[in-house]
């Protein structure tokens, strides 16, 4: 029976380690729903589609899950995106080089996130205005250099939105070498240990020494160039620039890091499951897409999705206080016993 429960609080243990685990059983239970209602969705080509389309969001969210465990947020992603896209379009164009083009685009959208990073840590402002502020800024430089027009690539330049390398989507490919990457820096440098430490406490952090400062622009920098480099799949996707790209990205980019077990608050995160929580919002317009719902309500269903998110990780947070004060409690229950017994043996 000891054995029994001992398994039990390992399968708990770990599951609890695995937050996004949870992500990965919400979206086998999502596929067994949507593959009733519509068996269109079972078909290989479809999944394919939607694991392409979740690339897009998908890297965006590696890069945003380092910023919301440093106790942060980034709402200028989309913003970032459509000036990297707008910088790449432009830039391949007038010089027909893509190396060029791409190089240009990956600079603004980093040099963006920097930007970010400094102003969130010198002004002290909450990550949230100060990055809606750049949102606008960013957004307005993109639409300037556009004049909101519609501007064509050739398609000899989309080999990254719509290429193949032994019969699999390049996009795909790079998912996945920025998740490996992403999943290393968390769990294997110091850079990831930094995040951390400084997403449980930004205070303590400084008074230990820790490179605060550093750890803070370098994961907003790491935000901008992941939604740089969605910026130019996704041009190469469509082969062609529209002023309506970006749009919403940062707020399903949100979505998906917290619904894949990052803490809004700080501290505690997973690159994987981002990811994995990226998959689970696109099968989510997928499966309405092929049941043929409204477009209209794809947003809400996004927002429903959203608050549960939220909802689930203010109250995980609540039970990780209530934990510590009762193991705090204990500690001081137990240092004054101790305290009463030498007393009174003396």
């Amino acid at each position: 029976m000891k054995n029994k429960e001992v398994s039990m609080d390992r399968i708990k243990e770990y599951l609890s380690s695995k937050l996004w685990l949870s992500v990965v059983i919400a979206i086998i239970v999502l596929c067994v729903v949507f593959s009733i209602l519509s068996p269109a969705f079972l078909q290989w080509s479809n999944f394919q589609a939607v694991l392409v389309q979740s690339s897009i969001t998908g890297i965006m969210a590696v890069g945003l899950c380092f910023v919301i465990m440093t106790g942060g947020i980034d709402i200028s992603i989309g913003a970032i995106l459509l000036l990297s896209a707008t910088v790449f379009a432009y830039t391949v164009n007038g010089t027909e080089s893509f190396m060029l083009a791409f190089l240009a685009s990956l600079s603004t959208a980093t040099l963006a996130g920097v930007l970010n990073g400094v102003l969130v840590y010198y002004f002290k402002m909450a990550p949230m205005i100060t990055t809606l502020a750049t949102y606008n800024i960013y957004n307005g430089i993109a639409l300037h250099i556009s004049k909101t027009e519609n501007v064509p690539i050739d398609r000899g330049y989309t080999f990254l939105g719509n290429g193949r390398i032994a019969n699999i989507p390049v996009p795909l490919m790079i998912l996945l070498a920025i998740t490996l990457i992403g999943a290393y820096l968390l769990s294997h440098t110091r850079f990831g240990t930094f995040v951390r430490a400084v997403g449980d406490s930004q205070v303590s952090a400084t008074e230990s020494n820790l490179p605060t400062r550093r750890t803070i622009v370098s994961a907003y920098t790491l935000a901008g160039f992941t939604a740089g480099l969605a910026g130019v799949l996704l041009i190469s996707r469509t082969a062609g620039l529209q002023n309506s790209l970006g749009v919403g990205t940062e707020f399903t980019c949100i979505a998906a890091v917290v619904l894949g077990g990052t803490a809004l608050s700080g501290g505690s995160g997973s690159v994987v499951g981002s990811v994995f929580g990226a998959v689970f919002l696109i099968l989510i317009d997928n499966g309405l897409n092929l049941l043929q719902a409204s477009p209209f309500i794809y947003d809400a269903v996004r927002g429903i999705v959203l608050l549960a998110a939220v909802s689930v990780d203010r109250m995980s947070t609540a039970r990780q206080a209530k934990t510590l004060l009762e193991q705090k409690a204990l500690r001081i229950g137990s240092s004054i016993i101790k305290q009463v017994k030498k007393t009174a043996q003396a």
